[in-house]
């Protein structure tokens, strides 16, 4: 299911020692994987596990960056 897949904030927060405001902050820098759905925030479960396996940082992926055609 789709929804075992992801945490809302306050799910994520029993799952990692951070407070919400921590997330936030985190969120606006963009040092934490999430997923915004209008106002909500999500967090991929496998994103956020490999992400603190990485020690916080945040892989790349070539898909996040737009291909140019020159």
């Amino acid at each position: 299911m789709i929804e075992d897949s992801f945490w809302d904030i306050n799910s994520l927060m029993k799952h990692i020692p951070l407070k919400k405001s921590t997330i936030y902050s985190m969120v606006s820098r963009k040092q934490i994987p999430f997923k915004k759905i209008g106002k909500k925030l999500i967090f991929n479960k496998k994103d956020i596990n490999s992400w603190i396996n990485n020690g916080g940082k945040i892989e790349t992926i070539e898909e996040d960056f737009p291909i140019l055609n020159i």
